[in-house]
């Protein structure tokens, strides 16, 4: 905070126009007196340095000064792990389903595997879901909504002018979506293919839909990419 108030007070010396540029240099005498204070300062902080060393010296070597500076965060019955991270117990109603009951447990693992899913396919494949809540930023869809079709045609129409291919819809398979902005991103797996003697490819899209403003509608949907989805090493 002095730091910052000291940086404030440089800034408006700074903007004086006229004084900007004068010697702030002390008189002789002002520097004198500075010196000797440096000096007294310098003598203080030598002998704080020596009582210092004598109370180590002084250490019984039992190391109950160490416990009692960690003791707060050895105690672990007031937190809860998810994802390898410790959150106080006052955090747990975030982390419960709406409609849960104040006393229901949070479910650390399916939470752990939940947040570990979402980093592992960027969003597309979340097997387990924690339920409808303040700490849950991805939602799945139900696949036959109208709207995620829609979606999937733009992504496929998208990768196949860039790519030159024909490709076309067959069926979205599943859908995410996170509130983004003033929308939401979509994160859609869909399978598609060229022609009919063809096998299914199945694919992953990032369609934001939301308000655009940009043009004559005021809601739009935006494909952000649209690709062939990346098989599992074996």
């Amino acid at each position: 905070m002095a730091d910052d108030e000291q940086l404030r007070r440089n800034h408006i010396i700074g903007d004086g126009g006229e004084d900007e540029g004068k010697s702030t240099q002390s008189p002789p005498e002002k520097k004198q007196e500075l010196d000797e204070e440096s000096g007294g300062a310098e003598e203080e902080m030598e002998d704080s340095d020596g009582a210092k060393d004598g109370e180590d010296d002084m250490s019984d070597g039992t190391g109950e000064d160490d416990v009692l500076t960690s003791e707060y965060d050895s105690d672990d019955s007031g937190y809860f792990i998810i994802d390898n991270q410790r959150l106080p117990n006052r955090l747990k109603s975030d982390y419960l389903p709406d409609g849960a009951e104040g006393s229901e447990e949070v479910d650390v693992d399916k939470w752990s595997k939940y947040y570990q899913e979402i980093r592992e396919s960027e969003g597309f494949d979340i097997n387990h879901y924690p339920g409808c809540c303040i700490m849950a930023p991805y939602h799945p869809f139900n696949a036959a909504r109208q709207n995620l079709f829609d979606y999937s045609v733009a992504a496929i129409n998208d990768f196949n002018q860039k790519e030159g291919t024909k490709y076309k819809l067959e069926k979205v398979e599943k859908a995410n979506a996170r509130l983004w902005g003033c929308g939401a991103n979509h994160y859609i797996t869909f399978q598609a293919r060229e022609s009919v003697a063809d096998a299914l490819k199945t694919f992953q899209a990032l369609v934001w839909w939301g308000i655009d403003g940009s043009g004559s509608e005021p809601f739009a949907a935006v494909v952000k990419f649209c690709r062939l989805k990346a098989t599992a090493a074996t």
